[in-house]
């Protein structure tokens, strides 16, 4: 697997998380991934990657975890302007829908900062 693929597989974990964060997954927010990440040249491995987050009914900590070691192991090949586009797909997903809960922008947050860490 390329590194780019192993950052995108974070980021397919990192949307999980943030889709289950405020509790259960709803179809919409199954279809939100889907118009968010139109076009993503990486688009068959983030879904793969939260697929199979949802298959396992994985905590969102685990998914958020899982994430991040992704993102770790491969930082070497994670540039600032990838890290930005990829706040920036969180934050399109939260944004989604009407109301974005407390629990979401909560994530939203922790994850931009863990991501200024690498």
């Amino acid at each position: 697997m390329t590194n780019t693929n192993e950052l995108y597989m974070g980021l397919g974990s990192a949307l999980y998380a943030l889709a289950k964060s405020d509790g259960r997954l709803q179809p919409e927010e199954i279809e939100n991934v889907l118009q968010v990440l139109n076009g993503e040249p990486q688009l068959k491995v983030v879904l793969e990657a939260f697929a199979v987050q949802d298959r396992y009914n994985i905590s969102v900590q685990e998914a958020y975890n899982f994430a991040f070691r992704r993102f770790q192991t491969n930082r070497k090949h994670f540039d600032d302007d990838t890290k930005r586009h990829f706040v920036g797909i969180m934050e399109s997903l939260a944004n989604a829908h009407d109301d974005v809960s407390r629990k979401e922008r909560d994530l939203i947050k922790r994850f931009r900062r863990d991501l200024n860490k690498l």
